[in-house]
């Protein structure tokens, strides 16, 4: 079974805040994401689209961004995976690694020279859709089995998360969306 995800964020000023949905078929509202700006550890919460409960939440292991680990939780807190940055290889391009009960995956920028040249030109003006944000989602043989993409030419953060693996949680791909727009500050 595959899925395509929309995660779009809305602007605000006290926190970040996203709008997800299911767009393969007809759009399915799935949830609202937000993130609280200026806590010491990242903590993230999903709530059902009616705000009646929790879907998921994220919440790092520690206040260090270098090479945490993040939990991923469902509505009653039960653990659905962890999500652990790579710091030497989120040198070249970033790097996340996925763990849940049912696999392991790896999110990954998918050209290093276009994640390079983007950090450079980073240091000089902030465009983010002057070079698209790019990640692969790759399994354990190291197959590509879906992707986090911005979309090109949106003031607001917009990504397609594909997933063509019935193993990966859905909250679990919203999660690694979330990674890729909010712990690396895009």
């Amino acid at each position: 079974m595959s899925y395509t995800l929309d995660l779009t964020q809305k602007l605000t000023m006290m926190k970040n805040v996203w709008q997800l949905s299911r767009i393969d078929g007809q759009n399915t509202p799935l949830g609202t994401i937000e993130q609280a700006r200026m806590k010491l550890k990242e903590q993230v919460k999903c709530t059902l689209p009616d705000g009646s409960g929790l879907w998921f939440a994220i919440k790092a292991r520690s206040a260090l961004e270098l090479a945490t680990t993040y939990d991923i939780t469902d509505g009653s807190g039960a653990p659905l995976g962890t999500m652990t940055k790579d710091f030497a290889a989120s040198l070249g391009r970033s790097t996340y690694h996925v763990e849940t009960p049912t696999g392991k995956w790896t999110v990954t920028e998918t050209s290093q020279v276009q994640a390079i040249i983007r950090r450079v030109v980073g240091l000089v003006v902030d465009v983010p859709w002057l070079l698209r944000v790019q990640f692969s989602i790759l399994n354990s043989a190291g197959q590509q089995i879906g992707h986090v993409n911005r979309a090109n030419m949106k003031i607001k953060d917009t990504y397609e998360i594909r997933v063509d693996d019935d193993s990966l949680d859905m909250r679990v791909a919203a999660a690694m969306g979330v990674a890729v727009d909010a712990f690396m500050n895009r």
